[in-house]
């Protein structure tokens, strides 16, 4: 495929057409900026698939707004704006998810003489990732790599040149510490903890 090619000058031409509703501006624009959006949610950890699907989300957000768009302003830095907004969004949704399938809250702990205190879905989510921030660099590298990027422990070893089983050594080291300061330094009762992804590691 022939690489597209644009100056300065064409962007500005085309995305006045693009806020004119021309497709056809809309098009060129896309198919020149696509593999810049598409590398850089790559070096943002994003897989090949969902740096695609950012690249359409980027783009539709781009069509949805283009009669607001400023033809004096840079529409790369604009993209990028975008971006990294989508981007942000993608990473709290997977600390949602995370936080509820590795550390589901149990609600179920009542009794008549005493109601344990609810821990609201935000302040564990912090509590979590506090901790997870505060684990030996490798160590936080690694949990990351394994349950936010869902990357099995072979994986993980080939990225970072390593044996698999000091890999998993390290992710049940982590995750045994996580789970030791919820257990002690926040008082969360244990039976109130669901390790479900972590379980298998303990």
């Amino acid at each position: 495929m022939n690489k597209v090619k644009i100056n300065s000058i064409d962007i500005k031409f085309l995305v006045s057409g693009l806020k004119s509703g021309d497709e056809k501006s809309f098009c060129e624009l896309y198919n020149f900026f696509k593999p810049k959006i598409f590398y850089t949610s790559k070096k943002m950890n994003l897989s090949s698939e969902d740096a695609e699907e950012t690249v359409q989300e980027v783009f539709l957000i781009i069509w949805k707004n283009r009669h607001n768009l400023n033809c004096e302003l840079s529409f790369n830095a604009y993209l990028l704006t975008i971006l990294k907004s989508i981007i942000i969004k993608k990473a709290k949704k997977e600390a949602r998810r995370m936080a509820y399938e590795v550390y589901e809250i149990s609600t179920m702990e009542t009794s008549s003489n005493e109601t344990e205190k609810q821990i609201e879905y935000r302040e564990f989510e912090e509590i979590s990732h506090a901790e997870i921030e505060k684990l030996p660099k490798t160590q936080k590298e690694i949990f990351k790599m394994k349950n936010y990027e869902n990357l099995a422990s072979g994986e993980i070893a080939e990225k970072l040149s390593i044996s698999k089983r000091t890999v998993e050594s390290h992710i049940y080291s982590a995750t045994k510490s996580v789970k030791q300061k919820l257990l002690t330094k926040y008082m969360i009762p244990a039976k109130s903890l669901v390790f479900g992804i972590i379980s298998q590691f303990l």
